[in-house]
Formats: C-alpha cells, structure tokens, sequence
C-alpha cells in the first residue's frame, strides 16, 4: 500500500502543483487583459483627442472664415454707402451754383485760399465762375489771373509764388477731407 500512498501523495502533489500553475497562469492572463484592456483605453483617448483636436482647428476655420466673409461683406456695404453719400453730396454742391447762396460760400473759400496771399497770383475755377473769381480777387484787392478748368466743380485753386505754393479750396478738395474722417467714423460705429 505503500506505493498507492506514494502515487496517490503525487498525483496529489501533481493536482496542486497544477492548480497552482493554472491559479499563476489565469492571474497572469487576467494581467495582460487589463493591461490590453488599459492600453486600448490610452489608444482610444489619444485617437479622441486627436480627431477632437482636428475638429476644433476645422471649426476655428471655418468659424474665422466665416468672420472674414462678414468683415468683408461689411466693408463692402460701408463703402457702397459712403460713396452714396458722397456722391449725393457731390451732386449738390454743382446744382448749388444755381442757388443764391453759392456767391456766399464762394467768397468763403476763396478768402480761406487767398489768406495772406501777397504778390500776383493765379485762381483756377469752374468755366461759370470766371466772372465771380474776378470779382472777388477785385473786392478782396489781390491782383492775379483767372483761368477756367472744367474739372473743378465749384470752389477754387489758387496758386502762389510761380506755382510753388498752391491752394486747394475746391469742392473736391473739401470732400475729399471730409470722406476721410468720415469713413473713419464709420468703420468705428459699425465694427462696435
């Protein structure tokens, strides 16, 4: 009976050494899947991010584009709208020749280009101003020539020292400063 305790004392020992193997073995196995199931977490997360991350630099685009499309688009508008203005401005400035009051501002302008004007000089108006330009220089007692130019639509241009100095008092010339800041003053109300 000695060897059946013997056999029976390693199959035992087998069976434990065994159990002991299979235990190690599924504690082992039981690692790696956590760890696989850890490392395709870590894989998820960073391909997440990264398409998040692309995500965002597409929407950033699209959402800066979109910005510049509407800055443009405003811009545009504002322009059309300043010229608008201007060239209604423009047109009523010529049409005021006809009006009463245009001998008036004429004399304004003209004494504002003409100020501490000495020596002979040389104005330049609208062909239908000639007379009326004489006839200021005469009142304002200046000696100078008047010419006719048809690009200038009402105002003066007065030219000093041989041609070194001149003076732009026409209706373009006062527009023109005026389109400036007032453009200005647009873009600032309509970008608050």
């Amino acid at each position: 009976m000695a060897i059946e305790d013997i056999f029976r004392a390693l199959e035992e020992q087998a069976d434990s050494e065994c159990r002991d193997i299979l235990n190690a073995a599924d504690i082992q196995a039981a690692s790696i899947v956590e760890e696989a199931r850890a490392e395709a977490e870590r894989i998820k997360q960073r391909k997440l991010e990264a398409v998040e991350e692309a995500l965002r630099a597409r929407a950033g685009k699209i959402v800066n584009d979109a910005r510049l499309d509407a800055k443009r688009a405003l811009a545009q508008v504002r322009e059309q709208l300043v010229n608008q203005v201007f060239d209604a401005a423009a047109a009523r400035l010529a049409s005021m020749r006809g009006d009463s009051a245009y001998e008036r501002v004429f004399r304004g302008l003209a004494e504002e280009a003409l100020a501490g004007a000495d020596g002979s000089c040389v104005v330049t108006v609208a062909p239908a101003d000639v007379a009326l330009a004489r006839k200021v220089l005469a009142d304002f007692g200046v000696s100078g020539e008047v010419e006719a130019d048809d690009a200038i639509t009402g105002g003066l241009v007065v030219s000093l020292h041989g041609g070194r100095v001149v003076r732009r008092n026409t209706f373009d010339s006062r527009l023109q400063k005026v389109r400036t800041a007032a453009e200005a003053a647009v873009a600032e109300i309509l970008t608050r």
